[in-house]
């Protein structure tokens, strides 16, 4: 009458491990105990587990098979270079550095390498260490490039002296940034790094405006402090408006919340404090050093040198003259120079698809496979173990590591995997010789796969930047009935699956499980003893085990089941001839002989959000697939078909457009307010709604021009496109600032005198072509090296930045002139209206 939860209950009571008090006196204290506990195998099959009425013993070893083994079915299996292994994930404490941890990880690696028995192997199959290392040393050349190159401008624009002054303003105000990343205890780490390579061109930006402004007073006459506090005083309010403008249109990014905001918040951080660094740089020591460095009162009738004075071309300068007169003189003619490039770009982006954030280049991608919900573990590894062997065959794939049962290790920042104890599924990862192989043969392998697993869902897929989704497309239907809900999910799948380039499609919803289930005939059930419960409780046991104790071997702690014996708990004919016991001391009745057994569908997982029933639909693309297209085309298609959804239905979208959606609007949900603030110190700059509207009338304009720049390289319009644009949108109206700033100072420009507007525009010239170019120039770097995650973002913000000279030198003056023309008309028309004399010009 044992069964297998009773014989599990009877040999724990012989695993005697309890304290069994204390014997005192007056003279002793004797701890008591029990002997007998669970020390060897053998002393389990000696525990009894019923006595007869003749002495005689049922002890464990005469009705069952004792052997230490692993638990099986296994849960989780891991495959690698030399069949199973033990794969142990070690993870770095925040604050540490990554290479020097990862040395002294690879020591401790080795050296317990040499202590393990012969036939064992330890290896190393991933090191996050050699991709940081990697990373951080190309954007450090990077930045050497990048510094290179802008102090190159700076010498052919402005000459060794000034080039000098301004390159030594660098150094200074990255000093200050990594000072002030210490004090706030921010890490140096790709996105950082990368946010001083983005705000390097600005750096100087501010020195070159004020060392330009100082030579021009020198060759006016003026002595070295006299200069100095013209240039100062003129200067440090258009200074602060441009800084505070441009740390304002970057705090969006700093301060963005989600997944998003966390993956490159630092970027903005990073410029607000390089440029906040470099104000204070150029209104304190660069002054100090242009004077130091200042070589006296220039001899008129000394030839000019490029090395020395800086670039002067006289043809060149006379066009350029009389392109800016003309552009004063008939100010439609700079609007219209203005717009042609703004409109452009915003008419063309339309034609680029949208993108999220690309994937990652890198030597290696992931391996997802399910089979079948009926797939055994067994059935999993085999799978995994011939799909090893296929991916070998390939041309550039060095090793494969499969994880069965469960996800694979986080090897990338945002590649999550929670599954655990799926016996039908199995992860892992793909190392290949380098990033360019990985491009070229993950889209033909996904392909392979595909047709050598038709019975699984496999999928090829490369490693992803940005917060992570579960599917590129995804959505899902929310409502009360559930086989509804399974109709609709069934409906929408069939429309996806005929989408190009979708190469899975997956219900989280699913009926049609397959179940084992017992009818059990409650009466003759109670009629032997035994309830329902009783039954399920008994089975349990029986299929999945049930603890006995634990042998202690030195420190290692070894679990006791007790469990049925395999061919009863494998297949429904053995299970129907299970014993599930009766009253005790009867042998009882059968499982079969209780009720019928039969196989029946059933809902695997029913989800809620929000408390509602709903059906996650899931939809997978072939490897390097624009989500964005793909998308667009599954909306399309379903509009086209007879779905509908009922009343009390509704479809909400996830995946990457879902992700893409709840992060731009947590950008521009945080821009509103410093939008505000941002007009507000310009207008505080100006005391004048009017010019402030010139100002963010560039602004607005440079954006069509970022949007032109990324049509004209043929980028998708993604995430760090729209980041770049936010960037921009501060950077751009620098120019237009210093314009204004000189005609409203200039009585002959404020008169409406074009000549003196003109000569205005060519004095300002060469600083914000300078700058321009300093700040274009230092995202060459990243333009040359092709990074497809960069690319976006330095293509935007340069062709911003390039295309607002323009604005600066054309449109603003033009605007200026139509400004200030109204201005006066409207004066005239107050002087008629009160019967005073027209004012004066």
């Amino acid at each position: 009458g044992l069964t297998a939860q009773s014989a599990a209950a009877i040999v724990a009571s012989s695993d005697t491990k309890a304290p069994a008090g204390r014997i005192r006196s007056e003279t002793t204290a004797l701890a008591a105990e029990i002997a007998g506990e669970f020390d060897t195998i053998g002393r389990i099959r000696e525990a009894p587990l019923a006595g007869g009425a003749n002495g005689e013993v049922l002890r464990v070893g005469d009705i069952a098979t004792v052997v230490k083994s692993e638990i099986t079915p296994q849960r989780t299996f891991a495959i690698g270079a030399k069949g199973r292994q033990v794969v142990v994930a070690a993870f770095i404490e925040p604050g540490l550095q990554a290479d020097k941890w990862a040395k002294d990880a690879r020591a401790l690696v080795e050296n317990f390498a040499q202590t393990t028995p012969r036939g064992v192997e330890v290896a190393v199959i991933f090191d996050q260490s050699k991709y940081t290392t990697e990373r951080l040393f190309g954007l450090a050349v990077n930045l050497a490039q990048a510094a290179a190159a802008v102090f190159a401008v700076v010498l052919v624009a402005m000459g060794w002296r000034a080039a000098f002054v301004v390159g030594s303003s660098l150094p200074l105000t990255v000093l200050l940034v990594l000072i002030l990343f210490a004090m706030t205890g921010k890490p140096l780490h790709q996105m950082s790094v990368t946010g001083l390579i983005i705000a390097l061109g600005l750096l100087i930006d501010n020195a070159i405006i004020v060392v330009d402004e100082y030579n021009q007073r020198r060759r006016a006459g003026m002595g070295c402090l006299e200069a100095i506090d013209k240039t100062v005083g003129l200067m440090a309010m258009p200074l602060f408006a441009s800084s505070v403008t441009t740390m304002l249109a970057f705090a969006p990014i700093a301060l963005m919340p989600g997944g998003a905001g966390e993956f490159i918040g630092m970027i903005g951080l990073s410029v607000i404090y390089a440029i906040g660094a470099s104000f204070l740089v150029a209104l304190t020591v660069v002054p100090a050093l242009a004077a130091w460095t200042d070589p006296g009162q220039r001899d008129a009738s000394r030839p000019l040198r490029w090395w020395r004075d800086g670039f002067y071309w006289a043809p060149l300068a006379q066009a350029y003259r009389w392109t800016v007169d003309q552009s004063v003189r008939r100010p439609w003619v700079g609007l219209l120079v203005g717009l042609a490039g703004p409109i452009a770009g915003f008419v063309l982006i339309a034609q680029q698809p949208l993108q999220f954030f690309p994937p990652t280049d890198r030597d290696m991608f992931q391996l997802d496979m399910t089979l079948g919900p009926e797939a055994s573990i067994g059935d999993t590894i085999a799978a995994a173990e011939r799909a090893r062997r296929l991916l070998l065959e390939r041309d550039g794939v060095v090793d494969v590591n499969w994880f069965v049962g469960e996800g694979a290790p986080r090897v990338y920042y945002n590649a999550f995997n929670i599954q655990n104890g799926v016996p039908n599924f199995a992860a892992g990862f793909v190392r290949t010789t380098d990033p360019t192989t990985t491009r070229a043969i993950l889209p033909q392998i996904q392909a392979d796969m595909i047709r050598q697993f038709p019975q699984a869902q496999f999928l090829t897929l490369p490693y992803e930047q940005g917060p992570p989704f579960d599917a590129p497309i995804a959505f899902r239907i929310v409502g009360p009935d559930l086989r509804t809900l399974k109709e609709l999910g069934d409906a929408t799948r069939g429309v996806l699956s005929q989408v190009p380039g979708v190469t899975f499609t997956f219900a989280n919803l699913q009926t049609g499980l397959p179940k084992a289930e017992i009818a059990v005939d409650e009466i003759a059930a109670r009629a032997a003893g035994i309830s329902p419960t009783d039954i399920a409780d008994r089975l349990r046991a029986a299929l999945d085990g049930a603890g006995a104790g634990a042998v202690l071997e030195g420190v290692e702690n070894i679990p006791v089941r007790v469990i049925a014996e395999d061919d009863r708990r494998q297949d429904l004919a053995g299970l129907s001839t299970l014993a599930v016991g009766g009253a005790p001391g009867q042998i009882g009745p059968t499982l079969g002989a209780l009720g019928a057994i039969t196989l029946e569908p059933a809902i695997g997982i029913i989800q809620r959000y929000d408390g509602e029933r709903m059906n996650q639909i899931y939809g997978f693309l072939e490897p390097y697939t624009l989500p964005a297209p793909a998308n667009a085309a599954f909306q399309t298609a379903l509009a086209k078909s007879d779905f509908a959804l009922p009343p009390g239905y509704r479809l909400v979208v996830e995946g990457e457009a879902g992700e893409r959606d709840e992060a731009v609007g947590n950008l521009f949900g945080t821009a509103g307010p410093l939008v505000v603030l941002m007009i507000g110190a310009v207008m505080l700059a100006f005391n004048s709604a009017r010019l402030a509207g010139i100002v963010f009338t560039v602004g607005f304009l440079s954006l069509g021009l970022a949007m032109l720049s990324i049509w004209a390289f043929n980028l998708p319009f993604g995430f760090n496109g729209i980041v770049g644009s936010m960037g921009l949108l501060g950077l751009s109206i620098n120019g237009a600032i210093i314009v204004l700033t000189g005609l409203k100072e200039d009585p002959g420009a404020r008169a409406g005198d074009v000549a003196a507007q003109r000569e205005v525009v060519i004095t300002a010239t060469r600083h914000i072509l300078s700058t321009t170019a300093t700040t274009v120039v230092g995202f060459v770097p990243i333009i040359l090296s092709a990074d497809r995650f960069w690319l976006p973002l330095a293509t935007s913000i340069a062709g911003g930045v390039l295309g607002s000279a323009v604005l600066a030198l054309y449109f603003t003056p033009a605007a200026y002139r139509l400004v200030r023309r109204k201005t006066a008309n409207e004066r005239v028309a107050s002087a008629a209206f009160n019967g005073l004399p027209a004012p004066a010009e």
